[in-house]
């Protein structure tokens, strides 16, 4: 049963991706399982890759989005940055102009002028490469840590399964 929802669930993922490719506006990228690399001096759009990194070295005048895979940084992404299930690295040349979003992986910038928009991490950790404790703390980073994450998931299961199935009470009879 297990495999053929996971099955069914590649299949759909595939479909997706391919549907997404033919639909993609001129200049941009959709990848299913093959990296996406921008070189130095290239520019794009948009770049989507599922299961499978994106290496920018160029210019990204859109949106990224990885899911369960890698974003390494060295040039510009003018919009919008999500990871999911991955690493995002920026360099301390390269710059993130939107909001960054990372879940379950960690965030590593070398500059606060890297990431200029906003930057969550949920289940990772966010920190500057060679972890240092001087530097500009922005209000508009937020790390949830694993652990932090884990309490608060199992806090919102439990509420909501107090709430979804009540206790059935003894009839008395």
């Amino acid at each position: 049963m297990v495999s053929a929802i996971r099955s069914l669930v590649l299949v759909l993922l595939l479909i997706l991706s391919s549907a997404a490719a033919r639909a993609q506006s001129p200049g941009s990228r959709t990848y299913f399982n093959q990296d996406i690399f921008v070189a130095q001096g290239q520019q794009i759009h948009n770049a989507t890759c599922i299961f499978c990194s994106v290496q920018v070295e160029g210019d990204l005048t859109g949106r990224v989005l990885v899911l369960f895979g890698n974003l390494n940084v060295t040039g510009r992404v003018a919009g919008r940055a999500t990871v999911i299930g991955g690493n995002a690295v920026v360099d301390s040349q390269a710059r993130v102009d939107g909001n960054t979003l990372v879940i379950g992986g960690n965030a590593v910038y070398e500059t606060d002028e890297s990431l200029s928009g906003n930057a969550w991490v949920i289940g990772g950790h966010m920190s500057p490469v060679g972890g240092r404790s001087n530097r500009i703390r922005s209000a508009h980073r937020v790390s949830f840590s694993p652990v932090l994450f884990t309490v608060v998931a199992a806090g919102v299961f439990l509420l909501l399964s107090v709430l979804l199935f009540p206790r059935r009470r003894a009839d008395p009879a």
